[in-house]
């Protein structure tokens, strides 16, 4: 209970949470409290920062979903001084707040009427955005848009663990409308400028591989600009297992890009610099590995408080004292020493295992600009082959040589790795987020009210012709929904199995055909196969006019192997491209078969009333 008033007593600096507080306050249980930004200095920044997006193509209608207490609403209202402004939210407490911000302007409305499970919003348009209609899409395009509609949407937290109405889901259904030109979208796709629990904006932006979802794999797909704008900077997952080098390396490139682009960072605003653990000698340890630089997290500072506390009482072991609380914080060292010696075993060794994966995949690339290359010889081929049965059987045995908990999560280091890898050959391969503008604005702690969560601010624009759905929408136009309904149902499975293997994956849906026969028909598989000469072959010259690397494209003289790749690394355009291969089978599965048949899970509104009701007659 103490916990729970600290971080919703008000704070003086911000008169805000002083009139927040009686709404907080009977925010309890099911009825979760709405975490609400209460700076307007953040809010300035945060406009600053995104003015860039949102004055290119000026929006002239805002349509403001949840907008809580109305600061941001009315700082996006001066910064654009939009011709109609409408304040949809459900939850009257907010009323006095928006009620009084609603008489100020006549281009304000506020308009109480539930917004989750909205699906039809002509009427919805027709009466509070007359202005807004078919003439608004811009055309001719892929996806039509509409710059003349902002969405500011302040998403709210699911209420529970089993709420499925969360911020990821209701960004994944906003961009499924943008594709359908439906819901919100009904007019052409439109702009996101979003406020959402820092916690979720890694199902929309992933950090690493293991974070890919639907969501954020669509993201990439129709995404032209995915940006966190501003951020709490908490503690992130991916920091457990990816390496600090690759980490720092990122950001360097980051602030490289921000300074090329002449964007400046406040220095109040400055995101906070990673920290690393500390190398601590373990006297405990019977092995003490390598040091590994890591990323400070929790865990680390507290075993770091505990190994302190003992070293202030001066003695090396528990016999040297007879004081019980004594004791007690010198085995609390021991154990202390003890996790963090394990911790950087285990980082050490999951470093280990994905140094050997990457040497493989380099040695596979030599081998395939090797087999491309008529002046080598087969015995060089050869060479190149042992070397990566060598290097196969070498991660073999230092795998088995580990125990099971040291290399935890280290096929994430390994994947996270070799899609940092690929970035350096191709502009849009790997992580979105890798690739960032800029960094996050940083949010201070005592700038959301209450203090409970933290809460970060997104944007988001739909591009109006996605190069990685071109070759979709260049099919027969009877063929296109067919097509991104099976995306979506192969989406799925990413999320819930992204670590089953591609061999695996594709047999599923192709019992019938070879790995050899994917890679030629959908090149970009050959990524980080594994790779063996045909027998009776030699080296081979790419079909005449080809300017592919042959280490990224098919090759006639080589076998391939995908049973080492899992299906979280594959791009969306792969993806897609294994989507429209299954569609042109002349006998397939239908989506809710195949989805079970790959072991991914559909609820009933991603399955659609009509496949749902055709399948029950």
């Amino acid at each position: 209970m103490r916990q729970f008033t600290i971080h919703r007593k008000p704070v003086a600096r911000f008169p805000l949470t002083t009139k927040l507080y009686p709404v907080i306050s009977k925010q309890r249980g099911k009825n979760k409290a709405r975490t609400q930004y209460v700076s307007e200095g953040l809010i300035d920044n945060v406009l600053e920062r995104v003015s860039p997006y949102l004055r290119r193509n000026q929006p002239l209608d805002i349509l403001d979903l949840w907008p809580g207490s109305g600061l941001m609403s009315s700082k996006v209202n001066e910064l654009l001084q939009p011709r109609r402004h409408v304040l949809v939210e459900p939850d009257p407490h907010f009323n006095n707040f928006l009620q009084p911000l609603a008489q100020s302007k006549p281009c304000y409305k506020l308009v109480d009427e539930p917004i989750y499970g909205k699906f039809d919003w002509s009427y919805f348009f027709a009466t509070h955005l007359p202005e807004q209609g078919r003439g608004n899409r811009e055309s001719p395009a892929t996806i039509p848009k509409n710059d003349s509609l902002l969405i500011l949407a302040n998403l709210p937290a699911a209420k529970s663990g089993m709420d499925h109405f969360k911020p990821s889901r209701w960004f994944l259904n906003y961009m499924k409308s943008c594709l359908k030109q439906n819901d919100v979208n009904l007019y052409g796709a439109v702009r996101v400028l979003a406020t959402m629990p820092s916690s979720e904006v890694s199902d929309i932006l992933p950090r690493s591989t293991d974070e890919r979802t639907r969501t954020g794999i669509l993201a990439e797909t129709i995404g032209l600009h995915n940006i966190e704008i501003a951020s709490p900077a908490e503690e992130e997952r991916s920091h457990q297992w990816r390496g600090w080098d690759d980490l720092n390396k990122i950001r360097e490139r980051v602030a490289e890009r921000a300074a090329a682009n002449n964007i400046i960072t406040p220095p109040t605003r400055e995101f906070p610099p990673l920290e690393v653990v500390p190398h601590v000698p373990y006297p405990t340890s019977r092995v003490e590995r390598p040091y590994q630089p890591r990323v400070l997290a929790k865990m680390h500072k507290k075993k770091l408080m505990e190994i302190a506390e003992a070293d202030k009482l001066g003695l090396d072991s528990c016999n040297d004292t007879t004081d019980p609380k004594a004791k007690a914080i010198i085995r609390k060292r021991a154990l202390a020493w003890s996790k963090l010696a394990r911790d950087n075993a285990a980082s050490y060794f999951r470093q280990q295992l994905a140094d050997v994966i990457l040497e493989q995949d380099q040695v596979g690339w030599t081998f395939a600009r090797a087999a491309a290359d008529p002046k080598e010889s087969v015995e060089s081929l050869k060479a190149l082959e042992d070397r990566m049965v060598s290097l196969k059987s070498s991660y073999a045995t230092l795998k088995s040589s580990i125990h099971h908990i040291m290399f935890e999560k280290h096929q994430h280091t390994i994947d996270d790795a070799r899609l940092g890898r690929l970035a350096n050959h191709f502009v849009d391969a790997g992580l979105r987020h890798d690739q960032r503008p800029f960094e996050p604005l940083y949010i201070h702690p005592d700038e959301t009210y209450p203090r409970e969560d933290g809460r970060a601010v997104l944007y988001f624009e739909p591009d109006s012709n996605p190069p990685v759905l071109k070759k979709t929408f260049d099919l027969p136009s009877t063929m296109v929904q067919l097509v991104l309904d099976r995306y979506f149902a192969m989406l799925a499975v990413v999320g819930s199995r992204g670590t089953m293997p591609v061999a695996e994956f594709l047999t599923t849906l192709f019992p019938t055909e070879s790995i050899n026969s994917h890679v030629r028909d959908i090149p970009s598989l050959a990524n980080f196969a594994e790779r063996r000469l045909k027998p009776g072959c030699g080296p081979m010259p790419l079909p005449e006019g080809s300017t592919s690397d042959p280490a990224f494209t098919y090759q006639d003289n080589v076998d391939y192997d995908l049973s080492g790749v899992r299906l979280r690394t594959l791009s969306a355009a792969t993806l897609l491209d294994i989507a429209i291969k299954y569609e042109k089978l002349p006998e397939k599965l239908d989506i809710v078969s195949l989805n079970r048949a790959l072991g991914g899970t559909m609820t009933q509104a991603q399955i659609g009333e009509e496949i749902l009701n055709m399948r029950l007659r």
